[in-house]
């Protein structure tokens, strides 16, 4: 696959490159202006602890509703997005995300009345995008869910992805009725039937695998071998449609969930990019005279796990994805790619890397930088208002990185005001876990707290 060609990758049957989405009817009032933005008053260039989760209560939870429909490693909270817009956004305005995810900042957007444009290199955001903001017709229908269940069973389409090792992946006596239910899904004409089918059918086709979830990347362990037996002890095709009918409910819960928080009465418009990587796009879109936003809100790939595709690989090959399109995807993440240096403008940034010894190490930690920064800076004379940047201090070599003062310093020095960094203790992450690092065998100490960056363009 030529790199000209990476914006069009999509999942098979829809053109994805581009997406306006229908938008929602709101019906109650921005703003919400509690006190939100007076907590940075006076607070220029200072840290400020700050609990996202209690300044944003009308979000119960980090996973209500859409925003725990799939689980995504570094899940942007939402409650740190509708923070910004409750404090700086109003309705009509246009946030961007250059590093979406999963799509949290759109979909907090939306309920705020804000138009959106969301980039990631993975195609799963388009994926998650559409089911997200669905309305959730068949909740009034109780036997919705057993209908699509038993219609999936009795497909006669059948279609197994081109996947070398899929057989590795799965027992044998499992594909006839994976080839069974994906056949119906791949060959469904209905597309609001295919987006409410596919979260649930990605969880249970990943329960029936090998793959152990707790760990970052594909991996065969006796836990999850014996997880599979388990399942298989038994009725296994009972056990694997009533998994199905289960979370098949669940999304029109969450759905449902989602619709009732209806805040802002006002068509919104959405973008969605996905294929390339947030260096090459912002290339692309500064190009076009009309690519302009008011505020830039996103969550940047952590130093050291920004191997994303690799996470959610099983998934893209049921989606119809080859070995060639992800392994073309996976050479474009940040530990891969090549990028072109620019100047890092933070005297922290060059303490820190005189400080790495480690040759691989440095590279990777100057690749980041390039990147990110590079993709950032290439974006700020295109927003209009502020850019605020989710992070935390991760370590190299035990060594914590203070990535939001590198952030701070080089925007300071190329003539944005830092209005302060918030910041917010971590309860939970959905990332791998490991008692001990394993590159380095040391006891393995996660980032206690992130970092909110705000940033507002000097007058």
């Amino acid at each position: 696959m030529r790199a000209e060609e990476t914006h069009r990758i999509q999942e098979p049957r829809a053109d994805l490159r581009l997406l306006k989405q229908e938008n929602l009817p709101l019906e109650m009032p921005l703003p919400f202006r509690s006190r939100t933005a007076a907590i940075l008053d006076g607070a220029e260039g200072q840290e400020i602890g700050i609990s996202f989760r209690e300044e944003v209560p009308r979000i119960p939870s980090t996973t209500y509703g859409s925003f725990g429909l799939y689980r995504y490693p570094a899940k942007f909270i939402p409650q740190v997005v509708a923070y910004v817009l409750e404090s700086w956004g109003e309705p009509g305005q246009k946030v961007l995300d250059p590093y979406a995810g999963s799509g949290t900042t759109g979909l907090v957007a939306r309920l705020y009345g804000l138009d959106y444009e969301l980039w990631d290199l993975n195609p799963m955001l388009q994926v998650l995008h559409r089911v997200a903001i669905m309305q959730p017709k068949w909740v009034a229908t109780k036997n919705f869910p057993s209908q699509l269940v038993e219609s999936a069973l009795k497909s006669t389409q059948e279609w197994l992805p081109q996947w070398s090792n899929l057989r590795y992946w799965y027992p044998e006596v499992v594909l006839p009725l994976l080839a069974r239910v994906w056949g119906f899904y791949h060959s469904v004409q209905d597309e609001e039937i295919r987006n409410l089918f596919v979260v649930p059918l990605l969880k249970v086709t990943r329960t029936f695998s090998y793959n152990d979830p707790q760990r970052q990347k594909l991996s065969r362990s006796p836990k999850a071998m014996q997880r599979v037996d388990a399942l298989l002890n038994g009725d296994w095709e009972q056990k694997f449609a009533r998994m199905l009918h289960d979370e098949i409910s669940t999304v029109l819960k969450k759905l449902a969930e989602y619709h009732a928080l209806k805040w802002v009465s006002r068509e919104v418009e959405a973008n969605i990019f996905c294929g390339s990587d947030s260096l090459e796009m912002a290339r692309q879109r500064c190009q076009e005279p009309s690519a302009a936003w008011d505020i830039l809100i996103t969550s940047p790939p952590y130093l050291q796990a920004q191997e994303y595709i690799r996470s959610v690989k099983m998934d893209l090959f049921w989606l119809g994805y080859t070995e060639e399109q992800i392994r073309f995807l996976s050479k474009q993440e940040l530990p891969y790619k090549k990028v072109e240096a620019i100047p890092i403008l933070s005297p922290t940034y060059e303490a820190y890397r005189e400080r790495i010894q480690e040759s691989h190490l440095r590279q990777m930690y100057e690749q980041y930088f390039h990147s990110v920064l590079g993709t950032l800076t290439h974006l700020s004379p295109r927003v209009h208002q502020r850019i605020c940047l989710f992070v935390g201090p991760a370590t190299i070599r035990g060594m914590a990185i203070p990535i939001d003062r590198i952030f701070a310093e080089h925007f300071a020095a190329s003539g944005w005001r830092h209005e302060g960094t918030l910041v917010d203790k971590i309860v939970a992450r959905v990332m791998f876990r490991s008692k001990f690092n394993p590159a380095t065998g040391i006891e393995d100490h996660r980032m206690p707290t992130e970092h909110l960056v705000v940033l507002h363009r000097k007058d």
